[in-house]
């Protein structure tokens, strides 16, 4: 079954990356939020170069560097992408991903082929290299070898050509002058005829036993006649580079010894692209270049080409793309904004500050002790915080929740799960808050600087708010500069995690439910007396009644929403504190599930769903994240549905939900276990007056099909559009701040050229604006 879809990318993407990102995204589109640092692929088209990583592919062009992004967003059907490559004589790429999915592109379009995906084969399915003979794409995967006609775009047909026809891990393919195939595999080198009818029959294949044939050949290539091949030999030990002409093998003795991680050529030029450096060899196998730096940047290339001109372009684990420019010897770095990684185990927003925490622990709350590092995006670009940048970062690792101080977004805290807590400014770290600095305490293991951070928050006064797990010291408050502690015996030392402040002065804590802790969320609260730990109030909350009432006992997630009710999810699906105000003074306050009727039975919203994450927009919707089932949006009461996103029906990157955060733009970020990406929702966060009133796009287009946004409306606004004449066109309610209309008129036609009047008033009419909409057809 093959899927065709039209794909916009020369259409929304902007050639340059940093206007790409300075643009609005019109509501109920997509952008993504991915790292293009860890360059996988790369592939020569011409005029132009592809490269790729794990997560999309993009382009530049040679003429001036121009770059353009695909994506899950404008067509691409999978994320996982393992390799690429061009096919000049057909004007088509094949991406290849690590499920065995397949896109073509050709003529602006992408099909999908997704048999090998599709086709019940046990083991490895991963497509590891790409190799073209005419037509015919030969995919080198884990099983064997699989034909593609890009012509026909269908598969030719599949090669076994282990012993006996079993499978074998084939890393990569070529032919020599006399139509011979090579395949580079985990265990030796396979030969046959390439123009062999039965090749499909594993006899037609043979070892070459000429070389090793248990030896490991991650990468093989004709150059000027000769076949060149990289035997491996694990990680702690150098490569050998082998060399086929005149029937026989020997060793290609170089004076640099360094594992080979890809091998390249065309009729002049051969690139090999060693772990920490590239070198160019001419057709008599001589040196001719070594790129040794980046000019700033150490190398670490996956793969690299020379071009027809000597160029040589690499793709690089931790560089992105790189050009060598063989005239000038100047090294250009194809930069586009975007994280490190596509790690999220937290996010947090503060008006169109997005901060990303991507470090974490596992279900235990053991730490998985990676390095410390935060994704900063400004709506426009992304900077990111690394040991690199910052040595004080280089002491912590596993950042696991992040912070935008409300009265200055220019302030980041971070909590590190092993570390303590660290302070930015502008993108720096200023400071490390410890035992010695602050009243946050050690895990309760001999280590006294292990400070596992569970969590940190600000409440409505700007005071920041501190949780470390397994110490009944736990709860700590940073007003200004003076830290204040508080002691909670009845945590037990219990791990902690996330901690959300209400408007009530609650602090609500999620905890580890297990056979030591039969609790799943601790609330305190100081009854606004910080400096007075007398009336200090906790309470341990379960699924028992009178008690919580918790549905299930992992408390994932939590938000409050405007109406102040408490919001969980659990392995159970949603349930709501509707009267967290009850908690602690002895009245009903245990949590209520949703009832809705679905299929013509009732049932619990979300019930055999494990909810993730929670987060609440500006009309009061709730956005809800799932293990399996991708994201829903409910109305502010949650019986009606209004989105539910999966990987399948939309650009969501996967169906597993690790975290969500909103910007006062009304985008909403999804964390999901393979990278981040952002839709433009209908709702923002509304005033109480009107504030810098306007409309997105506007002019408007005649190709725009999107919707129209009149944004900085005072909350849920009555909105009436009218043409100039007064005859009103269309008539709506503010979601939020903003009010959205699809360019349409109440019969559903387009709206005619010209100029629209938009009137916008709160109930009492005591807020008043007009604004203009341009619309050309």
């Amino acid at each position: 079954m093959k899927l065709f879809r039209y794909f916009l990318t020369f259409i929304l993407m902007l050639p340059a990356p940093a206007c790409l990102f300075a643009q609005q995204v019109p509501v109920g589109q997509w952008r993504d939020e991915l790292p293009y640092t860890l360059c996988n692929s790369v592939t020569d088209a011409g005029d132009k170069v592809y490269a790729s990583t794990p997560y999309a592919v993009f382009y530049v062009n040679k003429e001036d560097y121009s770059v353009v992004r695909i994506t899950k967003i404008t067509g691409l059907s999978d994320i996982g992408i393992s390799c690429i490559n061009y096919n000049k004589a057909y004007n088509t790429l094949v991406i290849a991903y690590s499920n065995a999915n397949i896109d073509l592109i050709k003529d602006n379009t992408i099909i999908n082929i997704s048999d090998i995906k599709r086709k019940p084969i046990l083991g490895n399915k991963t497509i590891n290299d790409i190799y073209f003979i005419g037509k015919v794409a030969y995919l080198s995967c884990g099983f064997g070898i699989v034909a593609l006609d890009i012509s026909k775009e269908e598969i030719r047909d599949t090669y076994y050509i282990g012993s006996q026809g079993s499978q074998v891990n084939v890393l990569a393919l070529t032919t020599d002058n006399d139509d011979s195939l090579f395949a580079a595999t985990e265990k030796g080198i396979y030969k046959a005829w390439s123009k062999d009818p039965n090749l499909a029959n594993f006899a037609s294949w043979h070892k070459d036993t000429a070389i090793d044939t248990s030896a490991q050949y991650n990468t093989i290539v004709n150059f000027n006649g000769k076949i060149i091949v990289n035997k491996k030999q694990g990680a702690s030990t150098s490569d050998t580079l082998y060399v086929f002409s005149n029937g026989l093998w020997d060793r290609w003795e170089r004076e640099l010894y360094s594992p080979v991680m890809h091998l390249q050529a065309n009729e002049k030029f051969l690139v090999v692209s060693y772990a920490y450096f590239a070198c160019e060899f001419n057709p008599d196998l001589e040196l001719i270049t070594t790129i040794w730096n980046y000019e700033p940047g150490s190398p670490y290339p996956t793969n690299g080409f020379a071009d027809v001109s000597g160029n040589i372009w690499i793709s690089d684990t931790y560089s992105g793309l790189i050009n060598y420019d063989a005239a000038t010897g100047v090294i250009h770095h194809i930069t586009l904004s975007g994280p490190l990684s596509a790690l999220a185990f937290s996010m947090s927003a503060q008006g169109n500050n997005l901060v990303i925490a991507p470090g974490g622990h596992d279900a235990s709350y053991v730490p998985l002790y990676y390095q410390a590092q935060v994704y900063h995006f400004d709506n426009t670009n992304w900077k990111n915080i690394t040991g690199n940048t910052s040595p004080i970062m280089g002491l912590t690792h596993d950042i696991v929740s992040v912070a935008v101080d409300p009265s200055d977004n220019n302030r980041i805290y971070a909590g590190s799960f092993g570390r303590g807590v660290l302070e930015m400014y502008n993108d720096s770290v200023i400071r490390r808050y410890t035992e010695s600095n602050s009243t946050l305490r050690h895990h309760t293991a001999s280590d006294t600087s292990d400070i596992r951070v569970g969590g940190l928050t600000f409440d409505s006064e700007g005071n920041l708010w501190v949780v470390t797990s397994h110490n009944n010291s736990c709860l700590s408050m940073k007003k200004g500069e003076v830290w204040t502690g508080f002691t909670i015996p009845i945590a037990n030392e219990n791990d902690l995690g996330q901690i959300m402040a209400t408007r009530l002065g609650q602090k609500w804590i999620q905890m580890r439910y297990g056979n030591m802790n039969p609790n799943s969320l601790l609330v305190f609260t100081d009854n606004g007396t910080p400096q007075n730990p007398a009336d200090d109030q906790a309470k341990l909350l379960n699924s028992a009644t009178g008690n919580g009432g918790i549905p299930g006992n992992n408390v994932n997630a939590m938000a409050e929403d405007q109406n102040g009710e408490v919001w969980i999810g659990t392995e159970k699906g949603v349930a709501v504190f509707y009267s967290p105000e009850n908690i602690f003074n002895g009245q009903h306050f245990d949590c209520q599930r949703i009832l809705i009727q679905q299929g013509g039975y009732v049932q619990y919203l979300l019930e055999n769903e494990t909810v993730t994450a929670i987060a609440v927009d500006g009309a009061n919707q709730k956005w809800i994240g799932t293990d399996r089932g991708g994201v829903y949006c409910f109305s502010e009461d949650g019986a009606k549905q209004k989105y539910h996103f999966t990987a399948d029906d939309s650009p969501l990157l996967s169906d597993r939900i690790i975290c969500i955060a909103l910007n006062k733009d009304g985008d909403v970020f999804f964390g999901t276990d393979k990278g981040v990406i952002s839709f433009r929702g209908p709702a923002t966060p509304g005033g109480d007056t009107n504030e810098n009133v306007y409309a997105f796009p506007n002019p408007v287009k005649s190709d725009f099909e999107g919707f129209i946004a009149i944004k900085g409306l005072v909350s849920n606004a009555q909105v009436r559009i009218t043409d100039v004449n007064g005859a009103l066109v269309y008539s709506t309610r503010a979601e939020g701040g903003q009010a959205i209309w699809d360019g349409k008129n109440f019969d559903g036609r387009k709206a005619h050229t010209g100029v629209y009047l938009v009137y916008a008033s709160n109930d009492t009419g005591s807020e008043r604006i007009v604004t203009k909409i341009l619309l050309i057809h």
